[in-house]
């Protein structure tokens, strides 16, 4: 048996704070409840504005904030055009921490963590997340590729089966957690790893689709959520037995869940409030009148200037820039459901999410400055919804709020956060602030474009008592 690695990471996808008490209280997940036993509780950890599980693990894997590693949301519009496109590591400006301690001579592992498709070239392995189109291409060295197809390794679920059948969906979920346990206890055994993390991302899948079921009692599917829960567990349970009880090791999530009230189709609204001037024979997000768009949004609550000398065909001047961005924040600020209640609860400029200062424009002012670089994609503003509102794009929709087969959304303030044996800073942290003190529990010393400050949450983002959902 190899020895254990140095420092392992476990994360589980979009698992909230309090969601993990409640099912260790009720006694479903005995492993995890007993290494909080001997090691304390798990805390609450802050997420990213907006919380896009994707830009959330590039700011783990980085150190750095969105302003520093380029990577703005799950879709983005390709620059100096209104089409859209996927961001992948290749969009990454800088290293992760995979390439961090490999170039300091430390063996790491990496599986199945959002934003490492394509993977790069580390000392040891890394297995691209669920952007990899397909297992041949997920890994690097690509001979990896064959131990996973041979296993017949699953990327992620098909969270399309939820969209027909959620009991379909469940058996793909436990085929899912099954290969991907099968091939961490294959890997973990296989050499002496520095640095070892794995990516459970089927939490985030059932809780996109069953929340609202486990939490309302349902007689068919609130066992079925428990018992993947349990599985997870069980994982755990093995993993803890296989490194000791000494070995260093982290297990978090990148946001938080709660129920959805309503999905709100947010480029409606700007089309019905005038900023935004859809096509005739709109057919996508991005399908609008450039002339006649002021403004425009991508998911969740990104919203863009159209600026002109900024974007392809902006009509919107210098000099207007400002005033638009207070009209809309106060148009978004009127947004109520049908039952009356405030939508949206906070509307933050990027300046306060992305930094260092200058990196939109040539001087240290913030805000967009004159000429942009062409690899700015972040947004003007950002949206944050009152939990409960999970803002959707929309812009041909018939409706402003509908409801669909999704039950969760996902959430800021609540992300989940346990360590062993790793000493970390005792203040309310952001996901970005973990990869510094991961390299100190490595011997590594911190580059120096990462995020050392722990900036507090922008004015009225947060909960009044920040407690989960």
């Amino acid at each position: 048996m190899q020895n254990p690695p140095k420092l392992v990471v476990l994360s589980i996808d979009g698992v909230p704070h309090g969601l993990l008490m409640d099912l260790m209280e009720a006694g479903q997940m005995p492993a995890m409840a007993g290494l909080c036993e001997r090691h304390g509780q798990p805390r609450m950890m802050r997420s990213v504005l907006p919380t896009i599980s994707n830009v959330a693990w590039t700011c783990y894997a980085t150190g750095r904030n969105p302003g520093k590693h380029g990577i703005y949301g799950f879709i983005d519009r390709r620059p100096g055009t209104y089409e859209m496109t996927f961001p992948n590591a290749t969009n990454l400006r800088g290293e992760n921490i995979w390439q961090v301690l490999s170039e300091n001579g430390k063996k790491v592992f990496g599986m199945n963590v959002p934003g490492t498709y394509p993977p790069r070239v580390v000392n040891g392995i890394l297995i691209g997340g669920f952007l990899s189109p397909s297992v041949a291409k997920a890994a690097y060295p690509s001979q990896v590729s064959a131990y996973l197809a041979g296993i017949d390794y699953h990327i992620d679920s098909d969270a399309q089966l939820a969209r027909r059948s959620k009991q379909e969906m469940l058996g793909n979920l436990d085929i899912t957690l099954a290969k991907r346990t099968e091939a961490m206890f294959h890997f973990i055994q296989a050499e002496s790893w520095d640095f070892f993390h794995v990516h459970i991302m089927g939490t985030d899948r059932i809780n996109h689709f069953l929340l609202g079921k486990y939490l309302d009692g349902d007689r068919q599917f609130a066992p079925a959520f428990v018992d993947y829960y349990r599985k997870i567990d069980a994982a755990v349970a093995r993993l803890l037995d296989r490194i000791g009880p000494e070995t260093p090791l982290i297990i978090l999530s990148d946001h938080g869940f709660c129920p959805i009230n309503y999905e709100v189709q947010l480029s409606k609204y700007l089309a019905d409030t005038g900023w935004t001037k859809p096509l005739d024979d709109a057919g996508g997000p991005l399908s609008f009148d450039p002339a006649g768009t002021k403004a425009y949004t991508l998911i969740p609550g990104r919203i863009y200037v159209n600026l002109k000398g900024r974007e392809a065909a902006g009509c919107v001047q210098q000099q207007e820039y400002e005033s638009v961005r207070k009209q809309v924040s106060e148009d978004l600020r009127k947004l109520r459901d049908p039952e009356g209640r405030e939508v949206v609860k906070a509307v933050v400029k990027r300046e306060d999410l992305y930094w260092p200062k200058g990196a939109y424009g040539p001087s240290d002012e913030p805000g967009p400055a004159g000429k942009l670089p062409p690899y700015t994609l972040g947004p003007d503003l950002v949206a944050v919804p009152h939990d409960g509102y999970d803002l959707k794009l929309g812009l041909t929709a018939t409706q402003l709020f509908v409801n669909t087969q999704l039950e969760g959304m996902h959430t800021y303030h609540d992300a989940l956060l346990l360590a062993r044996n790793v000493p970390l800073d005792e203040s309310y942290l952001e996901i970005r602030q973990l990869a510094g003190p991961m390299l100190d529990c490595l011997g590594v010393s911190r580059p120096e474009e990462m995020d050392l400050a722990n900036t507090p949450a922008p004015d009225g983002v947060l909960p009044a008592q920040t407690e989960s959902c």
